[in-house]
């Protein structure tokens, strides 16, 4: 997929801002890289996709990108939590 040159959104769960941390004290270029291209790179990709776009802009809410719709097989299906 190529890459739309459009503003991107992403946001960082508690585990990645955790991890930004100690990338940020420990001054480790390796993990850094390991991060950008794990983390931002794949959330950035999701980014890209009409599937993925952020709730404020039309898409489906943050929880659910990346779980499948649910079910009539699902427990919680239809339930609000």
């Amino acid at each position: 997929m190529a890459l739309k040159a459009v503003r991107t959104v992403v946001t960082l769960d508690p585990d990645d801002l955790i991890r930004l941390q100690r990338i940020l004290m420990d001054g480790d270029k390796d993990e850094a890289f390991s991060f950008v291209q794990d983390v931002i790179g794949e959330k950035v990709r999701c980014a890209q996709t009409e599937t993925h776009k952020p709730e404020f802009e039309g898409g489906i809410r943050p929880d659910r990108a990346h779980h499948p719709a649910p079910t009539e097989h699902d427990s919680n299906a239809g339930e609000s939590g």
